[in-house]
């Protein structure tokens, strides 16, 4: 049995919005289009639905913070998110760039997933959203369990991590090109 205050929390900042998303059971089915589990197959995705969670958040609501700790990996799995990191510069101490805007299947919050545990920008919902919601400790237990599983996952996130690093160099060349 679990010891009191072991039980299943949300993410503090999950708000529910809709009735379509919002349940606590995750299917693979939902899982299948993430872009970091092609190459899974049922059984390992069903390994990682049992430690999946829905969460829903309002259109505003920021759901990571920049430099913050990162303790979840997100799937997003309804509506648009926005990723922006800080530029700072003496002009404009506060300045955000929006690096990329998610789209359903893929992911944000994977720095949960490497040593510096740090949210490497800032997200927000630029209307009401669902994701899905994974402990990064949850993941890499399963990982240390089933080597396989955590290699495609790895492999994976690097493909998202190049991805993201080019988008982010394209959005500065575009804004110093603005300049």
């Amino acid at each position: 049995a679990d010891a009191p205050g072991d039980e299943k929390r949300s993410h503090p900042c999950a708000t529910k919005v809709s009735p379509r998303c919002g349940g606590t059971m995750v299917s693979t089915s939902q899982l299948c289009p993430c872009e970091l589990f092609a190459g899974l197959c049922d059984e390992e995705l069903q390994q990682i639905a049992a430690i999946a969670r829905e969460e829903n958040y309002l259109a505003g609501e920021r759901i990571c913070t920049e430099r913050e700790q990162a303790d979840h990996i997100f799937i997003l799995c309804e509506g648009r998110v926005q990723l922006r990191v800080r530029l700072r510069t003496l002009l404009e101490p506060d300045a955000e760039l929006t690096i990329e805007e998610v789209e359903p299947g893929r992911i944000f919050g994977w720095s949960s997933l490497v040593r510096q545990r740090r949210f490497t920008a800032s997200v927000q919902a630029l209307e009401p959203v669902c994701v899905i919601a994974i402990s990064a400790e949850d993941l890499n237990d399963l990982f240390n369990r089933h080597a396989r599983v955590g290699f495609v996952v790895m492999k994976n996130l690097a493909e998202v991590i190049a991805s993201r690093l080019r988008n982010t160099r394209e959005q500065c060349a575009q804004q110093q090109s603005m300049a």
